[in-house]
C-alpha cells in the first residue's frame, strides 16, 4: 500500500485539481457547451460570484477550461472546455451514472444520516 504523502499516490494530483464539489459540475456543463459566467452560475446551486470566479480561474490555470473575451460593450466572456479538460468526460459521465444508479440509497442516507458511509448499505 502506498503512503498518502508519496508523490505517486494515485488520486493525489486529481483531487488537488478537483478539490471542490463545484469543479466537477463546471466541467460537466462546459463539456456540453460553451457558457457565459451567468449561465454557469445559474446552473450551480448555492454558489456565490466570488467563489465561482475563483474556481473558474483555477480551472483555467490548470488548463481544463479556457476563457475567451470578446471586444465591445457590454463586455462578453465565454468559457469552454479544453481538449485536456475533455479527457474528464468519461470520468464525469461515469460519476453521474453512478449517482443516478444509486440515487435512492444516496437520498436515504442523506435523509436518515444513520450510516457513516454508503458502504453500510451494500
Amino acid at each position: 500500500m502506498l503512503k498518502k504523502n508519496n508523490h505517486n499516490y494515485p488520486f493525489k494530483k486529481i483531487f488537488y485539481i478537483l478539490d471542490n464539489k463545484f469543479k466537477f459540475e463546471i466541467i460537466y456543463y462546459l463539456i456540453q457547451k460553451k457558457m457565459r459566467f451567468g449561465e454557469i452560475k445559474n446552473n450551480l446551486l448555492n454558489i456565490n460570484q466570488q467563489l465561482l470566479t475563483k474556481l473558474l480561474k483555477q480551472l483555467e490555470k490548470d488548463k481544463l477550461i479556457k476563457k475567451k473575451q470578446f471586444k465591445g460593450f457590454p463586455r462578453k466572456v465565454e468559457y469552454s472546455i479544453t481538449s485536456f479538460g475533455l479527457l474528464f468526460k468519461p470520468v464525469v459521465n461515469n460519476l453521474f451514472k453512478w449517482e443516478e444508479k444509486n440515487k435512492t440509497i444516496l437520498i436515504k442516507n442523506i435523509k436518515n444520516k444513520k450510516a457513516e458511509s454508503l458502504y453500510d448499505y451494500y
